[in-house]
Parts: structure tokens; C-alpha cells; sequence
């Protein structure tokens, strides 16, 4: 049997950032200046010139730097000096990267060649280096190179697909590997007990722990009942508190959504945003127009120096609205899950003491650290004032999207424009969709149910544990733990109604890790640093994207 281990899972991550690497490109194109007649060709060159634009003489298979261009007072000849062309001026004699218009946005190069305009002409044995006259007439079309918008931002959208698309095929391998996660959630959706995602990510020690609230897709089984499984699928212990059943009943044109905190919200109108961008100016408008279309916006690796990367949105307001919902589908995404398995390597034999050390901590002490590596989501609207904080978002985990909201105040009614910012480390978060809502909340109802049965894998009753809010914690221990949580509803008799299902859980989980090698004391001085840990994450990216796939699969 093929056997899973942790190196295996690198292997299936780095090959799936592979996929990632080798689609995301950047294109240019060549728009075709004037160049009907000598006056037209004449008009072309002067306003280029005007623009600081480098020019590059083509004359049959020999290329040169076109500098210090004058026109002659009867627009019919250029004279100018020819200089041999830099290196850094030859991306398109070869048409860009493999002959596809590609180039690297982050070289010289490929800063350059955007400024590049190319002159065309028949072969000139007059044109070698040095004073030069070039006859309008003779130019046969003149290229002026631009950045192609559209396809790149196609090539980013592919990219996120195949990114999402390897995740789906090396899921299953992570799961059942060592892996930074937390409890699983799986509910009965009419067929089967389906994956919904996890809870309380991040709440790994028992100073952090937590409420959460997760929305399930669910459906009564044949006696009715809504039933859920809560377990443990890793290397670590678990330990829930509690597991309520909330069920919204609400009519069926909005939908129902939860706040981090648990704040119900209905959602009505939402509306796109008309403008997404990455820091960098990337547009990703359209991977987030859609939820769930295997089109996610994730960070690349143009990011400011403390390694947090932005994601821009624009959206249009109601002048007389000064309260929105945010809507978000998103995750965290198996890059940190990856970088913190990194993290806890290199405590090595010590990892256990440490982790000692931490419980001594108080909650406020470990969520600083949190903070100061970019870890959360940060949300902002852009005020008058500057850019004012909504929320920072706790880390949900990778294995499924989680729908959530987050209410906006947008302090002035006047505005008809609004800025939203989200923002965290590099790579740290996958979006999948954004919306905006600014209708008035609809009448709902909300039955908050507690379990009536709960049994573990050996069918034992564990019901105690789970019913209430007490301190009395489920533990789950091993891989192979599971809860099964039983919950009785009344059926909805309005068919103008439908129901939305939120599980309230609170718990926190601790991580078993085994290392048997020494501790790395260079390497973890570097985390006590502001910034350190998206800052290794962003170096560590770059590295494996500038190395070919061999030195990838065994260079990490």
C-alpha cells in the first residue's frame, strides 16, 4: 500500500504550486501605430517621443536602440543615432517568453519592454551603429508593445483554477497526513454525511478557545432528524464544548448568513464589486463575480516589504445608506498550513516544551503574535479619515469555503462610491466571492436546538458533553474519533419558507508532533519579528517559483 507520509504531501502541495507557477503568466501585445502616409507616420513618432517611449529599429533581421530621434522639417526623415540593444531590450525579437508574448513583470525586462516601441523596415546595410537617417517611407509598421490586460488576467484565472482543481486531488492525502488543522465537520445533506468544512481554526491552545459558526447544507433524515459528526481526521487532540443547531427559517429569495461573532444577517441584493484589484494593480474582477466556479483570487508575489498582501474593491453605494454587508466566500489556503508545518519543524525535540511554555501565556500575549504575522483577515473601509478596521477574521481553514458576512459602517451617507480592503499575508487566504448587500434585514426565525443523542465511534453516549455550554469538553484524541450529534426540529409547513442551518460550536485543539530532529534556533529567532512569518512565506515562494520542477520536488 502506498504509504502517506509528511514528505509525500510536500511533494503534492509543491507539484499543485507547480500548476499555480507554471499558468499564471504575464502577456504584452503590439498595437499598430498610423503609418498610412509620412505625415501620419510622422504624427505617430513625435507624440511617442513626447511619451519617453524606447525605440528599437528592426531593419530585416538586425535590431538597434533608436535614440535621439529628430524629424526633418518635411516629416520625411528621422534622424537619429543607432546603439547596440542591451539585453534587456530583446524580449520581443523573439516574440516574448517561448514565442507567446510572455514576459516576467518583476525583471528588468519585462519593465523595459513596456516602454519598447519597434520600427520595421527592410534590410539596411546603412544601418550599423552610429549617426543613421531613416526614410519614413521605408518604415513598413512601427509596433508600440502594451500590457495585455485581458489575457493575463485569463491566465490568473486559470491559474486559480488548476490551483483549485490540484487541491481537490491532493485533499485526501493531507487529511490523512500529520497536518495543521482542526475538528472536521461533515452533515447529512439528503445522500450522504458531506465534508462542510472545519471549526475553530487556529484555537490551538486552551486559552483561545473559541465560539464558531459554520453554515451546513443539510437535510432530515428518513425519522427526520438533522444529524452532523464532528471529528478528529489528524494528529492532534480535540475538545469541544458545545454543538447547537441553529435553523433560520426565512423566506426564499434572501439568504441568511453569520458574522464571525455569530450576528445573523439576511442577505437580499448583493451586488458586485466594479472594481478588484491586488495591490499590485492585477485586475481579479472576474474571479470573484461567482462563488463556487473554481475561480479563486489569491495573492501573488508582488507584496509590500512586511509581506502582506491587498486585495482593492470599488463598489457602488446608495447615496442615502450608511450600512452594508459584506459578503465573503473564502478559506485559508494549504500554502500556511504548509509554512506552519515548517514552523513547528524546526522546534524539533523541543516542540513538546514549547508547547508547555506557550499554555503559560495568556490569550491576549498569543493573539499578538497572531496579529503581527498578518495571519487574520483584516477587513477595512476607506473613510475620509484613512482606512478604518471592520474586523479581523480568524482563520477558518483549508479544506472548504466558508460563507460569512461582515457588516460595514460606512460613517457618511453622501458617498457613492465605497472602498473596501482586504488584507493579510502572503497567500494566507483564498477568495472565492465578494458581494456587497445594502437592503434592510428581512423577518426571520431562528429555533436554536441542542442535541438529543451523541454517540462516538463505539457507539458510546457522549450526549453530556456536547449539550451545554459548561467546561465539560468532548475529548478527541485520536485519529479515528468521531461524534455523531443528533438533533429534532419541526418541519417547515410554509413552502413559501426554506431553512438555513448553522452549527454553534466552541472548543479548541492541540497538535501532536513527534520531531526527531534538533531544534533550529537561527531559524525560529527570525518569528519574533513583526512581519517574519509572511516574509519567510513570501522568500520560500519565490525560491520554489525560480527553480525548475526537479529542483522543486527535492530542494525543499
Amino acid at each position: 500500500m502506498f504509504k502517506i507520509t509528511r514528505t509525500t504531501v510536500y511533494l503534492a502541495v509543491l507539484i499543485l504550486f507547480f500548476i499555480l507557477f507554471e499558468a499564471c503568466k504575464s502577456y504584452y501585445k503590439v498595437i499598430p501605430a498610423v503609418t498610412s502616409n509620412n505625415t501620419e507616420t510622422a504624427g505617430s513618432i513625435d507624440s511617442l517621443h513626447k511619451q519617453s517611449r524606447y525605440f528599437v529599429l528592426r531593419s530585416g533581421n538586425a535590431a538597434f536602440g533608436l535614440i535621439n530621434p529628430v524629424l526633418s522639417e518635411d516629416k520625411k526623415y528621422l534622424q537619429c543615432t543607432l546603439e547596440e540593444l542591451q539585453p534587456y531590450n530583446q524580449v520581443h525579437l523573439t516574440k516574448g517568453r517561448n514565442g507567446k508574448m510572455i514576459y516576467d513583470k518583476r525583471s528588468v525586462e519585462g519593465q523595459r519592454l513596456l516602454n519598447e516601441v519597434h520600427f520595421f523596415t527592410a534590410y539596411d546595410s546603412n544601418a550599423v551603429v552610429g549617426r543613421y537617417t531613416l526614410n519614413l517611407e521605408k518604415v513598413q509598421k512601427i509596433e508600440i508593445i502594451e500590457h495585455d490586460k485581458k489575457k493575463t488576467t485569463n491566465s490568473y484565472v486559470i491559474g486559480a483554477i488548476g490551483y483549485t482543481l490540484g487541491a481537490m486531488v491532493v485533499v485526501s492525502a493531507i487529511i490523512l497526513a500529520t497536518k495543521s488543522s482542526c475538528p472536521f465537520v461533515s452533515a447529512y445533506d439528503g445522500n450522504e454525511f458531506s465534508l462542510q468544512g472545519e471549526i475553530y481554526g487556529g484555537a490551538i491552545y486552551p486559552q483561545l478557545v473559541r465560539h464558531d459558526f459554520i453554515p451546513l447544507k443539510m437535510a432530515p433524515m428518513e425519522d427526520g432528524t438533522l444529524q452532523l459528526k464532528i471529528t478528529n481526521e489528524l494528529q492532534e487532540r480535540q475538545y469541544t464544548d458545545m454543538a447547537n443547531l441553529l435553523v433560520i427559517t426565512h423566506d426564499k429569495e434572501v439568504k441568511v448568513l453569520a458574522d464571525e461573532r455569530g450576528e445573523l444577517y439576511t442577505i437580499a441584493n448583493p451586488v458586485s464589486p466594479i472594481k478588484a484589484s491586488l495591490g499590485n494593480g492585477i485586475d481579479v474582477l472576474p474571479t470573484l463575480l461567482h462563488g463556487g466556479d473554481l475561480k479563486i483570487s489569491y495573492m501573488d508575489d508582488t507584496t509590500q516589504v512586511d509581506g502582506k498582501t491587498e486585495l482593492m474593491l470599488t463598489f457602488k453605494k446608495p447615496a442615502d445608506v450608511t450600512n452594508g454587508k459584506l459578503v465573503l466566500t473564502l478559506k485559508n489556503s494549504y500554502w500556511l498550513d504548509l509554512l506552519y508545518g515548517e514552523l513547528a519543524k524546526g522546534f524539533g525535540t523541543y516542540y513538546a516544551s514549547y508547547m508547555k511554555d506557550q499554555k503559560k501565556k495568556t490569550a491576549e500575549e498569543l493573539l499578538k503574535w497572531v496579529k503581527e504575522q498578518h495571519i487574520p483577515l483584516e477587513v477595512s473601509v476607506k473613510t475620509k479619515s484613512g482606512w478604518k478596521i471592520c474586523a479581523d477574521l480568524t482563520t477558518v481553514g483549508p479544506v472548504a469555503n466558508r460563507e460569512m458576512v461582515v457588516p460595514i459602517n460606512f460613517l457618511t451617507k453622501d458617498d457613492t462610491i465605497t472602498e473596501i480592503k482586504l488584507s493579510a499575508g502572503f497567500m494566507f487566504w483564498e477568495i472565492d466571492y465578494v458581494a456587497m448587500d445594502f437592503s434592510d434585514e428581512h423577518a426571520y426565525t431562528v429555533q436554536k436546538l441542542t442535541p438529543v443523542s451523541a454517540t462516538d465511534e463505539m457507539n458510546r453516549n457522549i450526549l453530556p458533553q456536547l449539550e451545554k455550554q459548561d467546561g465539560v469538553y468532548l475529548e478527541q484524541p485520536d485519529i479515528g474519533n468521531s461524534a455523531t450529534v443528533v438533533y429534532k426540529t419541526k418541519p417547515n409547513a410554509d413552502q413559501s419558507k426554506k431553512n438555513t442551518y448553522i452549527l454553534h460550536a466552541k472548543g479548541y485543539y492541540e497538535h501532536i508532533r513527534d520531531f526527531k530532529n534538533k531544534p533550529d534556533i537561527k531559524f525560529l529567532e527570525q518569528f519574533k519579528q513583526p512581519n517574519a512569518f509572511p516574509l519567510y512565506g513570501l522568500q520560500l515562494y519565490k525560491n520554489k517559483s525560480n527553480q525548475n520542477f526537479q529542483a522543486m520536488i527535492f530542494g525543499f
